[in-house]
């Protein structure tokens, strides 16, 4: 900022005029009070100038704390009253429009221009300041020539620099590479950012093109050409087991069908959140998510892989706008349905009353009816199931309690899959039933021990089954 020896001297000059006048009362007893008079306003305090060749910035601070501080605030104030000054108008061919037309950005990118406006202010003069006992007021104004002229300068490097990147951006276009095709193409909007809302028409390859538009044109174009496949667009499993290795498998391709190497997808599932839902595309194309056991209740759910924009634009840039605008775009997706089969159970068991054998056993048919009341099937063949029950129990005399006669019930319950490893266990000791008789206290027990079977047990033999082992 030059500043000539006349300004200078309208400067001392000024702010001499605006000095506050100290008066002093004096007494016979000598000091009695200071008392600071300031001068009248200057015009510009009350009503802020309109001029056709400066930008105007009035800003003020109230005068609580430091003297530098609230100078600061006042010039910050100042600045940024100047910002608003300078109009922003969207041109139809800009950047900023195509925004508004296909992603509804433009309130983001209205206040990040005005921003960056206020950060690019450079050239101002102070014109004047001024306090009172209250506030302190700082007047700014800058020549509207210098200012298009600095902001075409600044222009000119930042298309410069932005024309580079959008031509590299062509070349991994051209060769297939579609992740550094996006990375050159989204860190060309960042040199334009300031200028988002102008043309910036230039002359390219023997034509006119509009630079900001070309390089949405074809971060949408190089989006649009990503193609994402799962390899199994429906899969049948059953519930509690995990999907065979390979079969969440998605494949990303290009335009002409190459397979595309880097390829960030995120992964969501419809029963629950996925331990890890980020990976990259092989050299192949190919991204694979492992899902643990299948648990839901429901008879589907749905694996869905999404190409994540946000790494990409994360890897390209730290401007959080910028980063913002790429994740308004569309990305690509595909989906794969589960079709979830519930297991099927088949039940034995061992029931003996003391010492007599159960011709109906009271704690199988407890359990069958609670699994089936539970939405699973009981079988009638070990060889149709795909978990086997064993119930083993027995009741014997344990005492009289007056005229009661006492039996407790040991019973011991396993189930195991089909490979015979065992998926859930259970020891049931000492379940007292009383009555006057010596058989029906042994009932009375079996009643209780059915009872734990309805209320707990049928649940964790089903978790377990479904969950696994850390279920019960």
């Amino acid at each position: 900022m030059f500043i000539t020896q006349k300004n200078r001297t309208m400067r001392l000059l000024n702010r001499i005029s605006i000095l506050p006048l100290l008066i002093v009362l004096v007494g016979c007893g000598g000091t009695k009070k200071v008392e600071t008079i300031y001068p009248p306003a200057p015009s510009w305090v009350q009503n802020r100038p309109i001029s056709s060749e400066y930008y105007v910035g009035i800003g003020s601070a109230r005068k609580t704390g430091d003297i530098n501080q609230i100078q600061q605030t006042a010039k910050q104030n100042a600045l940024a009253d100047m910002a608003s000054d300078v109009s922003v108008s969207i041109s139809s061919n800009s950047l900023l429009y195509a925004f508004e037309s296909n992603l509804n950005l433009t309130q983001d990118f209205t206040s990040s221009i005005k921003s960056q406006a206020e950060q690019d202010l450079e050239g101002y003069e102070t014109v004047g300041n001024y306090e009172d006992q209250n506030n302190y007021w700082v007047y700014f104004r800058l020549s509207k020539v210098d200012y298009q002229r600095i902001k075409e300068e600044r222009k000119a490097k930042a298309i410069a620099k932005s024309l580079d990147l959008y031509d590299k951006g062509l070349e991994a276009e051209k060769t297939g590479d579609v992740r550094q095709a996006f990375l050159n193409l989204i860190k060309a909007l960042e040199p334009l950012k300031p200028y988002f809302s102008d043309p910036l028409q230039i002359p390219y390859q023997r034509q006119d093109i509009y630079l900001g538009n070309e390089i949405f044109r074809h971060i949408t174009q190089v989006l649009s050409s990503i193609r994402i496949e799962a390899t199994n667009k429906q899969i049948s499993v059953k519930q509690g087991q995990q999907l065979p290795l390979g079969s969440t498998e998605f494949k990303v391709t290009g335009q002409n069908g190459q397979p595309l190497n880097g390829i960030a997808l995120t992964a969501t599932y419809t029963e629950r959140p996925l331990r890890n839902s980020k990976v990259q595309t092989d050299v192949n194309g190919l991204a694979s998510f492992v899902l643990d056991a299948i648990r839901s209740n429901k008879s589907n759910e749905t694996l869905k892989a999404t190409v994540n924009l946000e790494v990409i634009a994360n890897e390209a840039t730290m401007d959080f706008i910028i980063r913002k605008l790429f994740a308004r775009f569309r990305a690509p997706e595909a989906s794969m349905n589960i079709n979830i089969v519930k297991p099927t159970f088949y039940i034995t068991s061992d029931e003996s009353n003391l010492n007599n054998k159960l011709t109906s056993p009271i704690l199988a048919e407890s359990l069958k009816h609670q699994i089936i009341e539970a939405g699973y099937t009981v079988v009638d063949k070990d060889i149709d199931a795909d978990y086997r029950i064993n119930i083993t129990a027995a009741t014997q005399n344990s005492g009289e309690s007056g005229t009661y006669k006492k039996a407790s019930l040991n019973c011991s319950i396993s189930v195991k899959d089909k490979t015979n490893a065992e998926v859930y266990a259970k020891q049931l000791e000492n379940i007292t039933g009383t009555h006057f008789d010596n058989q029906l206290a042994g009932i009375e027990a079996y009643k209780e021990a059915a009872k734990k079977i309805e209320y707990t047990i049928s649940r964790e033999i089903i978790d377990g089954v479904t969950k696994g082992k850390s279920a019960y």
